[in-house]
């Protein structure tokens, strides 16, 4: 055996590049050298071995890293990086170059003149505006990032997974979508290093540089069937992300220009930079870029119209890529917005959207865009949350996006499971889904679940949520606008519930099977949204209260009142009645007998038809409501898109003028 003390060569080694170090390089080159090797080789057995080989190194090397992390927060350097900025210069102008190429095909004229301005911004930062401080660490790791990378790099690999089964079926019923899933995976693990790179890296000018390839991978997956209404809304994406893009640009010119430390891991010193109205700029600036990228209003409809792409797209859109990209940079200057006029109007601009999609989302009955209203409220509430900035607040915010990303995956899995098997995603035609498709039913049922009901994450984190905004300034407004919105969020999924529940008229279908990669994603998928619900205790005290004691150490107070007896019993009572809930619906599916429907006396046949007026038999039915006259898009999105650019522009004019603490 070799002894590291007699092996001077071996510890050098060890000294350069750590275990940690390795981790990081693994999990951002790794998924490009799977998409190299994806968009070569053609058979469907040798992509289905290399996205499974591919998914355990990545999900075991997420793993090590953030547990490493969750110790101690890493920090790890690259000798002679400049190469690397070069290389990272040159991908952002090909990203910008390829943008303009497509807008100009296309006819595209605001992607167009969006993008040549990122690409003359780019040229300027690089070549004059790099005069500041340069990162002092490559790489840093804390408990946020960590979090985000077991996010990306578990349930991201999942929905890779998940999509090998998927797009067969896809191309089956999409027949005149032409078949590129070699071009479709390549890109999908592009997007997941992208992340990596995004989450880990100390310098903002790289983080830059991932933001722009997400937004270029989102478009092009968004635009993968080529029809006319993909391609729309794919520059639809491109152009609102652009928009964050250039404002990204900008705040790190005028962090620049201020002197102000590049590395992220200095964000607490800006908080006792000299001149604190210096930073209202770059502070507005980033918000915007957070806003876009979450597909917060005035930007929500790229989220809405990337629902045509394939399922998997939407699923690592909405899950564990691209809005995450957002709130998490929104997340991480959280304590910067913290008692500003800008972090003030940012959660205004926030929690107005968390309303109005809650809205929304009750007058659809297409389960993908009910899940996308869905999202982008959840992001309202996180941006909200990191608007207001205290403790508390970005306790809620981490707490929602964990919750949030493993229930909205399981979620977005199974619509798109259920839709190949039963022809549809309308909600109206899931009713009885648990008796003619127990399993992917019940991992609805649990996603539902996850996503508003006690004891499970959301419900917790909207807890906290709503003690953080109480205490907040304009405290009543930020209460009253989650009280409304959560009453909304109650009635869409209730409605989602009920009818998975119901059986009305709907013998039970034929067998139908899944394929092996749709069953092991949704089934794992769903255990991490139950474990996530029984470990959000040691979640909250093993990971998130030591983060916020390193950013927030002058005035955080753990919250203790979770933890009384009392409610814990009330969370166990609920979880008891869930699972007695779902256990009694699969057992009467089994051996229980469908009860015809009551219709005021009228005689129901065999089939579930009665004698109506005229002597015409009609087929008994149940639906939903769906207030379109009061909730629906034609209703409410105008209006909103006109209040949340007010609240938009006030916030830049104040961030501009330098007007920074709320007094």
């Amino acid at each position: 055996m070799i002894n590291n003390d007699e092996c001077p060569y071996f510890q050098q080694v060890i000294s350069m590049y750590p275990p940690e170090l390795i981790a990081i390089l693994i999990l951002l080159l790794v998924p490009v050298c799977a998409a190299a090797l994806l968009a070569v080789f053609k058979p469907d057995l040798v992509r289905n071995i290399l996205v499974g080989i591919t998914s355990v190194i990545i999900i075991g090397t997420s793993i090590f890293l953030a547990w490493k992390a969750f110790l101690a927060p890493v920090s790890v350097t690259l000798e002679n990086t400049e190469w690397i900025g070069i290389l990272l210069f040159i991908v952002d102008l090909a990203i910008a170059l390829i943008i303009l190429g497509l807008s100009i095909k296309y006819r595209k004229i605001l992607p167009l003149i969006l993008s040549g301005i990122q690409l003359i911004l780019i040229v300027i930062l690089e070549l004059f505006g790099v005069t500041g401080p340069h990162a002092i660490k490559t790489f840093t790791v804390s408990s946020l990032s960590a979090i985000m990378v077991l996010i990306i790099g578990i349930i991201g690999t999942l929905i890779c997974v998940y999509a090998l089964g998927y797009m067969k079926d896809y191309h089956e019923h999409q027949i005149g979508v032409p078949v590129r899933k070699r071009y479709f995976f390549a890109v999908m693990f592009i997007f997941l290093s992208a992340m990596f790179g995004l989450v880990l890296s100390n310098n903002l000018m790289w983080v830059l540089c991932a933001w722009e390839i997400t937004t270029l991978c989102s478009f092009l997956l968004i635009g993968y069937s080529r029809t006319p209404e993909a391609v729309k809304n794919a520059f639809r994406a491109v152009w609102m992300n652009l928009i964050g893009g250039i404002c990204f640009t900008l705040a790190i010119f005028f962090l620049l220009r201020i002197n102000s430390p590049v590395s992220l891991l200095s964000v607490n010193n800006l908080l006792n930079f000299p001149n604190v109205s210096l930073l209202t700029i770059p502070l507005a600036l980033i918000a915007v870029a957070g806003l876009t990228k979450a597909a917060q209003m005035p930007f929500s409809t790229w989220l809405t119209g990337a629902m045509v792409a394939p399922t998997p797209v939407s699923a690592l859109l909405h899950s564990s890529t691209m809005v995450k990209a957002g709130v998490y940079l929104l997340v991480l200057f959280a304590p910067l917005f913290s008692q500003t006029w800008v972090g003030i109007f940012l959660a205004l601009i926030g929690a107005f959207t968390f309303l109005v999609t809650s809205a929304l989302a009750i007058s659809q009955s297409n389960a993908k865009k009910v899940l996308a209203y869905s999202t982008i409220a959840n992001l309202g509430l996180i941006t909200a949350c990191a608007g207001i900035g205290t403790a508390e607040a970005i306790e809620a915010a981490i707490l929602l996006i964990i919750f949030h990303a493993v229930a909205k995956a399981l979620l977005f899995l199974c619509v798109g499971a259920v839709e190949h098997k039963i022809g549809s995603r309308d909600i109206e035609d899931m009713d009885g889904l648990l008796v003619r498709l127990p399993l992917l039913a019940t991992m609805m049922v649990i996603g539902i679940c996850g996503m508003y009901l006690a004891p499970f994450g959301m419900l917790i984190s909207k807890w906290i949520a709503l003690e953080a905004f109480i205490t907040a300034p304009f405290g009543c407004v930020f209460a009253s606008l989650l009280a409304f919105g959560s009453a909304f969020t109650i009635f869409f999924w209730t409605k989602w519930l009920g009818k998975l529940f119901m059986r009305m008229n709907r013998p039970p279908a034929e067998k139908i099977t899944l394929h092996f990669s749709e069953k092991i994603s949704v089934i794992v998928m769903g255990i991490l949204v139950v474990a996530c619900c029984l470990g959000f205790p040691a979640i909250i005290s093993g990971v998130i209260i030591p983060y916020l004691d390193r950013i927030h150490p002058y005035f955080y107070q753990p919250n203790n009142g979770l933890f009384f007896f009392d409610t814990l019993v009330m969370l166990g009572l609920m979880a008891a009645i869930l699972v007695f809930l779902v256990i009694g619906a699969f057992l009467g599916s089994k051996e229980g007998r469908p009860i015809p429907p009551y219709l005021g006396g009228r005689a129901v046949d065999t089939e579930g038809r009665f004698l109506g007026s005229l002597g015409v038999y009609k087929e008994a039915k149940a639906s939903n409501y769906y207030l379109e006259e009061y909730c629906g898009e034609n209703v409410l999105l105008k209006p909103s898109w006109v209040i949340s650019g007010i609240l938009l522009i006030v916030m830049l004019v104040l961030g501009f003028m330098g007007v920074m603490i709320w007094i």
